[in-house]
């Protein structure tokens, strides 16, 4: 049996990952343990939450078809009154962002690591969109990404402190920032950007912050990473 900090729930059923939430479920203690299965037996039922995902995804699909047919709209106007300037991608890609970011925050229900690791991305995204779109001067990739990425640490920094006793739960959230920072890099390397300052910046900084963790994480990270990866 495992519980779930973020829904304080207990699991019966011999998983990793919390059924409704989808985190990492953590161990229980002997005599946490005992206490609970005097309490509830050889099983508890789960909560209900059929309902609300139902209109949920009846709320998210309205909003998508809205969207579709905005952006659509926007294209047509484009074409015919601005073809030269296709600021209808700009405007595509925002509401895609927009989109994507409501996915993660109206289910509430989602870890604050996966949304928290999902809005950094989508903003890279939406950063190098505007780039792309604006002739693509590269500033996106220079200077803007490698920023969130920084801003990226310091938000892991701050939510392993203030959560130490399972501050281990955002390493697969720092482990997706060093992809990025080594992405970074990667591009550098390939000759696409050109001022390497921030982006190596970020990368020592990122590289260092993980090396920190992976050496002094011990056995809870080793676990934490078994239960994510399988291995």
């Amino acid at each position: 049996m495992n519980k779930c900090q973020h829904c304080n729930i207990y699991v019966y059923d011999n998983i990793d990952v919390c059924p409704m939430c989808h985190r990492v479920l953590d161990d229980m203690e002997a005599d946490e343990l005992e206490k609970v299965m005097s309490t509830f037996g050889n099983g508890a039922p789960y909560p209900d939450i059929r309902k609300r995902t139902k209109s949920l995804h009846f709320v998210m699909r309205l909003i998508l078809f809205l969207f579709i047919i905005a952006e659509i709209s926007l294209v047509v106007v484009n074409y015919f009154v601005s073809p030269h300037i296709w600021w209808s991608g700009i405007s595509g890609i925002a509401m895609i962002y927009t989109y994507l970011s409501m996915v993660y925050w109206i289910r509430h229900d989602a870890g604050y690591s996966a949304k928290i690791g999902s809005q950094l991305i989508l903003t890279m995204l939406l950063l190098f969109g505007i780039d792309y779109f604006t002739g693509m001067i590269g500033w996106s990739l220079e200077w803007a990404i490698p920023g969130i990425i920084l801003f990226g640490d310091a938000i892991v920094f701050f939510l392993m402190m203030l959560n130490r006793h399972h501050w281990y739960s955002y390493t697969v959230l720092l482990l997706v920032i060093a992809v990025c920072a080594g992405a970074i890099i990667g591009l550098y390397c390939w000759g696409k950007i050109s001022n390497i300052v921030l982006p190596v910046i970020c990368a020592v900084v990122t590289g260092v912050y993980l090396l920190a963790t992976i050496i002094f994480g011990d056995r809870e990270l080793k676990r934490e990473l078994k239960r994510r990866f399988h291995v």
